[in-house]
């Protein structure tokens, strides 16, 4: 074997590695794990790291001469840039020279395009007659591929003209290029496999190929975005392309500028102005005791996470404690939305904290005073504890607006309380994945922070701010600071260049000027660079992002994939589940700044990176890592469970929604519950789920004060009913929305209907619920003995279905009427003195 990789190397002109190779135990089997990392490290020049890896990658496709068996990459999606070259009028040339010659003209043709591909760092995916196809970015990304694609048909073009001189006749050739999405991985039979790429972007390299002139190059849109610049074009307008629908913008290569496109300066951080301003706020806070809301508002990737870590180190040295909350898209546990974490911090207890830790901070919060008695019921909810039954019948009792406004007023008064302590810096990032209820919280904030020592700041992309008139007219007037960032000037990018990469010169500067002020495009460049990648620039973040993948180890890729199933934030133990592999750790991860610790958890370096990481997998490999999702979360969050199953496009979906939006509503989410049974009533399911579904719609939108579509919702629910359990269930809600609406007649009789199908089929717990309701009838017909006699039936029936709920709710019934009976007889009585 030794004598095979020295015979294969000495092919690729890189012989004198050979005895590197021996020292270090390469053989065949390890060629195939080596990392552009692990090449530099021992001593591989870049150059011919460029070969090998180019070499390795063409080994992978098809066993080679010392009969290695081909190892096929893993099936994915990947932005890719394709090339097709096919040399022109070769009909007209095969009949002219004949077959011999045609030959020897195609071998020496393919030999010199491949050559040029591999140079460029692409592949040649296959042959097919005079036609070359070439692939960038499959199956090793390099971030910048469209420009290495633009530079190897240049670099043809003028190949051919050397091919003239061999050949004695002219040459050209005509190349089409086209940059998009594709699916990478092994197509064919059991006879024969080959790794290819195939997607839209496949057929319009190929038919701008066909469209290009004998010496042109046609690129697409896409390319000349991404090429603009260090490249000329030429428009050719909207062009109808076989097999696209709508008409394709084209352009013409012209060629590479002699000094690159001047780059725009973009800003991130470090940005001197900014924080000047925000010292600003701060020695104001101090001053007067009184602070404000900030609003750091840019692009993805612009350095709005960056701009706070410095906000925060300011505060922290001016004494400020620092309390964060992080609004995600995707993946947020229990206890771990932005505005439960706060309150944990607020009452010291870490965001992971168990059942009793946070019984103890509850109890400790009132007893210190930060949380008043009364508010305890409220600080249950946002702790995620369980009510007690004493108070559990007072929640009850409530609207969904007041248990709203009360929770929100436990979370101003933890913050007002704590700044007497210690002036507070609050951090709420990515409010433009917010939903309404914890906009309203921000609202609460930002007008308390205007009365006490304490800095709000919130950060959103400009897209999706969610801060609209509506929302900045409910904060009555308060102070709140909007700050946009721009793109970084030339002396900031270089100031943030050098933070990060030792070495300056051409490389640095490189870096600067193709990341276009971008600095989440400039640091991700200048970690490439300090690990020994291409000094070229990614056309977009998911090219870079790719390119970064391809560099890991293959279980940290897969880790990394699983990982993005999960969403931004992860635990361990959960991604162990998703790899099947309970000893994986993250500490690569971490070395290639791709995720980091926060906490217990991870995060990804960015929620970008997660988008990159995420789209590069198949669709049913998604569909699969989101099934065992849900199996992680099944036990311990009913939401993650049902939202995991969703992207699965599992048929138990909707069942699985039904159990999320029941528990959301148990807890008093009824907004979150609503959103939950909308989503699962869009999806295709079960009878009797649907059924479930449209009473628990029915019951959620009486708690929310909509009766009249409540009770549309319930007459919904008796047409899909099956037989008379399900007509029982309907009914009753049916009349509490009638007795809501102050409909009693129709409400009781409706609950006669109930009452004779309850009791036919023995339904303790609906008999409990309708003398409940019977009872909260009675009362406002004056009935007082009637009411009474109801809920104690209702108190019966409760305990024979043991439902504590339900007993509770008897007793509350039993007091009101005590205590209306008892005023109706001091009535009596005061009236009978009076005569």
């Amino acid at each position: 074997m030794a004598r095979d990789i020295n015979d294969w190397l000495d092919g690729l002109g890189l012989g004198k590695y050979a005895d590197v190779f021996a020292e270090n135990e390469i053989d065949f089997d390890a060629l195939h794990h080596l990392t552009e990392e692990d090449l530099r490290e021992i001593g591989v020049a870049l150059g011919a790291r460029r070969k090998l890896l180019a070499a390795i990658a063409k080994l992978d496709q098809t066993a080679d001469a010392a009969n290695v068996p081909a190892k096929e990459p893993l099936g994915e999606r990947r932005q890719v840039t394709v090339l097709f070259s096919d040399l022109s009028n070769f009909t007209g040339l095969s009949s002219e020279l004949g077959a011999e010659a045609t030959h020897v003209l195609l071998n020496r043709y393919f030999q010199t395009i491949d050559g040029i591909v591999e140079d460029y760092g692409g592949t040649i995916d296959k042959h097919i007659g005079d036609n070359v196809m070439a692939v960038f970015g499959a199956p090793i990304a390099h971030g910048d591929d469209p420009e290495r694609a633009v530079r190897a048909a240049l670099h043809i073009h003028s190949a051919m003209r050397g091919l003239n001189d061999d050949m004695g006749r002219p040459l050209t050739a005509h190349i089409g290029i086209a940059s998009g999405q594709v699916v990478a991985s092994g197509t064919g039979s059991e006879a024969h496999r080959e790794y290819t790429v195939t997607g839209e972007t496949v057929n319009l390299a190929s038919r701008l190929q066909d469209q290009a002139a004998a010496g042109e190059t046609l690129i697409s849109d896409t390319v000349r975005l991404e090429v603009s610049g260090v490249a000329d074009c030429t428009a050719l307008g909207e062009v109808k392309v076989k097999g696209f629908a709508e008409p394709v913008p084209i352009w013409s290569l012209v060629g590479l500028r002699a000094t690159g496109a001047a780059s725009q300066a973009s800003q991130f951080a470090g940005r001197r102005s900014e924080k000047r301003q925000f010292a600003g706020m701060v020695k104001d806070c101090l001053d007067t005791g009184l602070g404000q809301a900030l609003l750091v508002r840019g692009e993805a990737g612009i350095g709005k996470s960056r701009l706070i870590t410095e906000f925060e180190s300011e505060a922290s040295t001016a004494g400020f404690a620092l309390h964060k909350g992080l609004v995600l898209d995707f993946g947020v546990g229990k206890g771990q939305d932005a505005i439960r974490s706060l309150v944990r911090g607020l009452l010291g207890i870490p965001s992971d904290s168990d059942k009793e830790n946070r019984l103890e901070a509850a109890d400790a919060g009132v007893l210190s005073g930060a949380v008043g008695g009364d508010q305890r019921v409220f600080l249950n909810d946002l702790l995620d504890l369980p009510q007690p039954v004493e108070l559990r019948s007072l929640y009850d009792a409530m609207d969904n607006r007041l248990r709203n406004e009360g929770k929100r007023e436990v979370v101003t008064r933890l913050l007002t309380e704590a700044a007497r302590k210690q002036p507070l810096l609050v951090v709420v990032e990515d409010i433009h994945w917010a939903d309404p209820l914890t906009l309203t919280h921000l609202a609460a904030m930002t007008a308390s922070v205007a009365t006490c020592p304490a800095i709000l700041v919130m950060t959103s992309r400009v897209e999706g701010d969610p801060l609209g008139q509506a929302w900045r007219s409910s904060i009555a007037g308060r102070p709140l600071t909007t700050l946009d960032l721009g793109p970084l000037r030339q002396d900031e990018a270089e100031a943030v260049a050098a933070s990060l990469l030792k070495t300056g010169g051409d490389l640095m500067n490189d870096c600067i000027k193709k990341a276009e002020g971008n600095p989440l495009f400039l640091e991700q460049l200048l970690r490439n660079a300090s690990e020994g990648a291409s000094q070229e620039i990614p056309g977009s973040i998911q090219s870079l992002v790719q390119a970064r993948m391809d560099r890991l180890e293959p279980e940290d890729k897969e880790a990394l994939q699983a990982a993005s199933i999960i969403g931004q934030r992860y635990s361990l133990e959960a991604l162990c589940h998703l790899m099947g592999n309970p000893q994986y750790t993250c500490a690569n991860l971490i070395e290639h700044f791709l995720v980091r610790p926060d906490g217990q958890d991870y995060l990804f370096a960015h929620a970008l990176i997660r988008d990159g990481v995420y789209s590069s997998l198949l669709k049913s490999k998604r569909r699969e890592l989101h099934r065992r999702a849900a199996e992680w979360f099944a036990d311990s969050d009913p939401l993650l469970k049902a939202e995991h199953l969703d992207r699965a496009d599992d048929p138990a979906t909707a069942g699985a929604y039904l159990a999320a939006a029941e528990a959301q509503a148990g807890q008093y989410h009824y907004e979150r519950a609503s959103k939950l049974v909308e989503r699962a009533l869009e999806l295709p399911g079960e009878r009797a789920d649907k059924y479930a579904l449209t009473c628990l719609q029915g019951e959620i939108l009486r708690h929310l004060g909509s009766i009249t579509n409540s009770i549309e919702a319930y007459r919904n629910a008796l047409e899909m009913a099956d037989d008379d359990v399900d007509r029982c269930r309907a009914w009753i809600g049916l009349a509490a929305g009638k007795r809501v609406s102050d409909d009693y007649d129709e409400a009781l009789v409706v609950l006669d209907r109930a009452e004779t199908a309850a009791t036919e089929h023995g339904l303790s717990l609906e008999r409990a619920r309708i003398h409940h309701l019977r009872g909260n009838l009675h009362f406002p017909l004056g009935n007082i003995d009637g009411c009474r006699e109801e809920h104690k039936l209702a108190l019966e029936y409760g305990r024979r279905a043991g439902s504590p709920e339900s007993e509770a709710r008897a007793l509350g019934g039993l007091g009101d009427a005590e205590y209306a009976r008892g005023r109706m007889i001091t009535a009596h009585r005061n009236f009978r003195h009076c005569v």
